[in-house]
């Protein structure tokens, strides 16, 4: 089982490019295999909206939160390292036009030599969809024929999509991804329609660790797998878990880490309150607990 890690920046004055920058190099030297970098365009003081990972529906971030576009992120971060490899966690890809994600997609598949991997998620805030001119309500219609049309974009000379929420004929996007087929789409989310969609369109599923019974939970997702004719062993499906930690416990990360491996996760990524001072130092004793280093 691969283990990486969430990063944050873009949230204060210290988690500048500069941080971002050593940040990465801490990781991959600590033997991470990858860098989740989450996504929201903007935020809100409040939200009427729930947010599906708190028992109250109260986001657990401030109400003057800020974080950089992974994909810029990603690109810069590329450019200092060798081996780490990056995925947005995730990428809410219907409030963004979708020939324009699939340029911007294709080319950081280029600046990072193939170490990308789309995230890509409906979200959950209505709030968000309104202020981007998106229609919340048919959110995740939208994603399914996005999610075919990067495909049919990053891969056909002529390419032509016809949906309702996109449309497109004998459109040429050059270069192709230096990934054949374009990077790895991840579907993110805990719902039954996430799941399915996995099942469906996804090159592999990035839950969150969040469910009292996470056993339950992921027996759900191979029973969705498994109607629609694919397996969580199957060696092209990319199975990963993110885990929120409320603080650095290495005891409880060795825990986490030995069940999530003998769940079948593929990739369990750790998210752990790591502060601007003295990060390195937190991010080894992480690495220890997960039995990196």
């Amino acid at each position: 089982m691969h283990v990486s890690i969430a990063g944050f920046f873009g949230n204060s004055p210290r988690r500048d490019l500069s941080f971002a920058r050593d940040f990465a190099q801490t990781i991959e030297g600590l033997n991470f295999r990858t860098l989740s970098l989450p996504e929201h365009v903007v935020f809100f003081p409040t939200y009427e909206s729930d947010y599906p990972y708190t028992d109250d529906g109260e986001p657990n971030w401030g109400p003057d939160t800020g974080i950089f576009d992974p994909l810029f992120v990603a690109q810069a971060l590329a450019h200092v390292t060798t081996r780490l490899r990056f995925v947005t966690g995730v990428l809410i890809l219907t409030q963004r036009p979708a020939l324009l994600t699939a340029k911007e997609v294709l080319t950081l598949d280029h600046f990072t030599e193939g170490r990308f991997e789309l995230g890509v998620g409906s979200g959950w805030s209505w709030e968000e969809y309104s202020a981007l001119g998106v229609d919340f309500a048919k959110r995740g219609r939208r994603l399914d024929e996005y999610i075919e049309a990067l495909r049919v974009a990053w891969t056909d000379e002529r390419a032509t999509y016809r949906g309702k929420f996109v449309h497109f004929e004998n459109a040429v996007m050059n270069p192709k991804p230096v990934t054949p087929g374009g990077p790895p789409i991840i579907i993110g989310g805990d719902s039954p329609a996430a799941m399915r969609r996995a099942a469906l369109l996804g090159d592999g599923w990035y839950g969150w660790w969040a469910q009292p019974d996470i056993q339950a939970h992921l027996g759900l997702l191979g029973e969705t797998l498994n109607t629609h004719g694919r397996d969580l062993s199957d060696e092209d499906f990319d199975f990963k878990l993110g885990l929120p930690l409320a603080e650095i416990n290495p005891s409880d990360i060795e825990v986490k880490v030995e069940l999530a491996a003998s769940l079948g996760v593929d990739e369990l990524v750790l998210a752990p309150p790591i502060p601007s001072k003295d990060f390195d130092t937190h991010l080894e004793t992480v690495a220890r607990a997960a039995g990196l280093v």
